[in-house]
């Protein structure tokens, strides 16, 4: 161990220590955010990580916050018999125990108990830390979260590579493409939806993420965020003229028939360069269906996908085990996540999972930004996913269950008032 590593370390020792003093001994509240824009843009700071310690960067995403959740744990106890009373804990919890005991009839070289470790480390331990966080101190600012979400995109901007495998392709080094434009696409998300951000972050973070996003020609989570981003807009929308709430929305009326018209002519003014810029990119195949037809990359995850439905064809309620359907077993994934899990976990699994993200999304109801960012990234996995690597919407799903509206919420500081306490701060 270096001179510079031992410097490094004892500095953030110093500030973990310095933070703790501060919780107790000044009676802070700790902003939940800090913890959930920590954990989904982690790769960002995993990137500057791995530049100067030759440690596991899981260590640092596991390790910092811990401290934290222990000090939120021993002030108020009450919260880990509140977690016991939280039915989506209990759903997420019981999918994630049939996982591993579907290892038991797994092939023998089958990764199945990594891809739930991979699962485990980046999903479930960040989103209960930010569950405990946000019932210890109702806190959860998304202004936090974006600032973090700004880092990664710039991250992404100032530090990737176009490489010879990704050829066209903005990719931080050692990450593919399609994960750099998910977690950016998140932060556009944030940007979006988040309440109480200040515009010119708001602006800055969105068109950082959208640069970062669009520069690594992902399909995917382009599509996906379209689609989630439009529909949690149209239900929005149905829930507001349902309220008769529409007709406060008439002052805003000129104001969005100027944006219109502006962007309308500002894309009729670059017409040419659009067409060409669409052209001559992988998002072609997004307006052209022939064109689509003949993508090798969409033809490749077709013949996987339909080889995955003829393995849940042979074993159709309880799969092939954990793994059985995914590398090293087989030569690829599937790309898609729900035809993964029916071919690995069968009907009984596929039931248990859609049961408890239906849960955690019924519970993030009131809160638009959860919604969007639960719709957007299991549709990034449904497009080009897989169970292991694809865990933001397990992430966003745990933390959901923080903003559930209960009538026994007494222990937990009344439901719906720390809901909204949430997303005020």
């Amino acid at each position: 161990m270096n001179v510079q590593l031992i410097l490094i370390l004892l500095l953030v020792l110093v500030i973990l220590i310095f933070g703790i003093q501060c919780i107790l001994q000044l009676g802070l509240r700790l902003d939940a955010g800090y913890v959930l824009g920590f954990s989904i843009f982690f790769d960002a700071v995993g990137y500057f990580y791995k530049q100067y310690i030759p440690v596991n960067s899981f260590i640092l995403l596991v390790g910092a916050p811990l401290l934290f959740v222990i000090i939120a744990l021993f002030e108020k106890p009450d919260i880990l018999r509140e977690m016991f009373s939280n039915e989506g804990l209990w759903l997420w919890g019981l999918f994630l125990s049939y996982c591993v005991l579907s290892y038991a009839w797994a092939p023998m070289n089958s990764s199945g108990l990594s891809k739930e470790l991979l699962l485990i480390i980046r999903a479930v331990i960040p989103g209960l830390y930010t569950y405990i966080l946000c019932k210890r101190y109702g806190k959860l600012s998304w202004t936090i979260v974006a600032l973090f979400g700004l880092a990664y995109a710039a991250t992404h901007l100032l530090f990737g590579q176009y490489s010879s495998e990704y050829p066209g392709r903005l990719t931080l080094p050692g990450d593919n493409p399609i994960f750099n434009a998910r977690i950016s696409l998140i932060a556009a998300a944030v940007a979006i939806w988040g309440r109480n951000i200040p515009w010119l972050l708001r602006l800055v973070t969105l068109g950082a993420a959208l640069t970062s996003a669009f520069a690594t020609q992902s399909r995917g989570p382009v599509a996906s965020f379209v689609a989630a981003n439009v529909l949690i807009l149209a239900y929005i929308l149905y829930k507001k003229y349902k309220n008769g709430e529409l007709r406060n929305l008439k002052r805003y009326t000129a104001a969005i028939a100027g944006s219109v018209l502006l962007a309308a002519a500002a894309a009729g003014l670059y017409s040419e360069q659009l067409g060409q810029w669409i052209g001559s990119s992988r998002f072609t195949v997004l307006f052209s269906q022939s064109q689509l037809k003949g993508d090798d990359n969409f033809l490749g995850r077709m013949d996987l996908q339909i080889r995955a439905l003829e393995s849940f064809q042979e074993q159709p309620f309880f799969g092939s085990g954990l793994g059985g359907s995914t590398p090293p077993v087989q030569k690829e994934f599937p790309h898609n996540i729900i035809i993964e899990m029916a071919s690995e976990l069968g009907i009984t699994g596929l039931f248990m999972w859609l049961a408890a993200y239906l849960f955690s999304l019924w519970s993030a109801r009131a809160h638009p930004v959860l919604m969007v960012l639960l719709i957007q990234s299991l549709g990034c996995a449904l497009l080009s996913g897989d169970f292991g690597f694809n865990y933001e919407y397990m992430l966003i799903a745990w933390v959901s269950l923080a903003f559930l509206r209960t009538g026994h919420s007494g222990e937990a500081e009344s439901s719906e008032k720390s809901s909204v306490s949430y997303y005020r701060i």
